[in-house]
């Protein structure tokens, strides 16, 4: 969804409606901006940009090797191939 917008004084944007609803974005809701490379990117409320980060450290001693969706595909797959080989009996 591509959207166009004009920056007004003191730096003020509006983003366009269908974009908040999409989002999630409401009236008083706090955005986090970061810059990557030469482009701002806006975070919605409740985004988790790596989820893999946050869980790092919560179990003392436990780290977090993997990113996150590689553990869910290993785990999706080793599901899959139990189911498999229940079928091939």
């Amino acid at each position: 969804m591509d959207a166009q917008t004009k920056v007004l004084q003191k730096g003020k944007i509006t983003i366009p409606a269908k974009i908040r609803e999409r989002l999630g974005i409401n009236e008083g809701d706090y955005l986090k901006l970061e810059i990557m490379g030469n482009k701002l990117v806006l975070f919605p409320p409740k985004t988790v940009p790596n989820p893999t980060e946050l869980l790092s450290g919560l179990a003392e001693g436990v780290p977090v090797k993997e990113p996150v969706k590689q553990e869910l595909r290993k785990a999706a797959a080793a599901r899959a191939e139990k189911k498999l080989s229940r079928t091939r009996k």
